[in-house]
């Protein structure tokens, strides 16, 4: 089969393309024929070697995927040959990809391959951060920081769809593109009054529930804004993984800081299946571009750019 793989760290020129051994599937798991794969800012860091993630090749990147089955492992039910299927694993930047099953759905039918392909990891995440762990409700004001980024563009539509309002945080050329997902007003968090201009476009100056994905380059801005008995969810440290916190304010205001955690399999294909549902009745999935396979080097320049809204997918099949 055609793979997008690594063997040694470096640039996205480091990536190569060709054949290798197609997978087969084994207990409990399912063979993807792969339409549309989605790529993360984790596959950047694998293939630079980055964040604690050295490569041992050939490593085939990727982890969300849609596209159609082609073959069950022993004990698979409910899923068979044919199926239109969206799903989580690894190894998805191929013509072929095994899947578990129990992390395999079938394509939701408002979705296309491309932007199902989308969701997997993103959508999760953000399902995840805005309704379990922030717990958001009709009315809450929530701010959503880096708005525009994967995690971000569905953030603002799950919690927008809840009956939120919602502001986020984006670089001004994005930041159309945030309102038209659901949010009432973005902030270029840039600006070196960030604070101020948050304050502003925030209903009463503060925000219920805080969803973040950068790290602690902003942790010290945004924390101002959090209202007392404010939820903030981290679920990215993109930017800084340090942040300085003062142990008076968060005892004072009554503050819940969660970071999004390493759920379980059961968690996550709960997770995964709960994102799709709400995906196909409330998000659109911002697919910012779709490159061949061929053409995976470019994606990955793409990505390290970051001059995109929402995901980069690779179209396979």
């Amino acid at each position: 089969m055609l793979a997008s793989y690594v063997v040694d760290s470096g640039s996205p020129d480091s990536l190569r393309l060709g054949q290798l051994d197609a997978p087969t599937p084994g207990p409990g798991q399912v063979l993807v024929r792969v339409q549309a794969a989605s790529l993360d800012r984790v596959d950047t860091y694998i293939r630079r070697g980055t964040h604690g993630m050295a490569v041992a090749g050939p490593a085939i990147l990727g982890r969300d995927v849609a596209g159609t089955v082609v073959g069950t492992g022993p004990g698979v039910t409910g899923l068979a040959p044919g199926d239109a299927v969206v799903g989580l694993t690894t190894g998805t930047h191929a013509e072929l990809a095994v899947v578990p099953a129990t992390h395999c759905f079938p394509r939701p039918a408002a979705l296309d391959a491309v932007h199902a392909a989308a969701v997997p990891t993103a959508g999760r995440t953000a399902y995840d951060a805005v309704v379990n762990l922030a717990g958001v409700r009709p009315g809450d004001r929530v701010l959503v920081v880096a708005a525009a980024g994967a995690v971000g563009t569905f953030a603002v539509q799950y919690a927008h769809h809840l009956g939120a309002r919602v502001v986020g945080t984006s670089a001004p050329a994005k930041a159309d593109a945030v309102r038209a997902l659901g949010a009432l007003d973005v902030v270029d968090h840039y600006r070196p009054d960030v604070v101020e201009s948050l304050r502003a476009a925030l209903p009463g100056g503060e925000a219920d529930v805080i969803v973040e994905s950068v790290g602690g380059t902003l942790w010290s801005d945004v924390l101002k804004v959090l209202a007392p008995g404010g939820r903030l969810v981290t679920c990215g440290v993109t930017a800084d993984s340090h942040a300085h916190l003062h142990l008076g304010r968060l005892m004072v205001k009554g503050w819940t800081l969660r970071g999004i955690g390493r759920p379980g399999p059961e968690a996550v294909a709960r997770q995964l299946r709960e994102a799709l549902t709400l995906s196909a009745v409330a998000a659109v999935p911002a697919v910012a571009a779709t490159y061949p396979l061929e053409r995976a080097a470019a994606a990955h320049d793409r990505m390290e750019a970051s001059d995109f809204v929402g995901r980069i997918v690779l179209a396979i099949g």
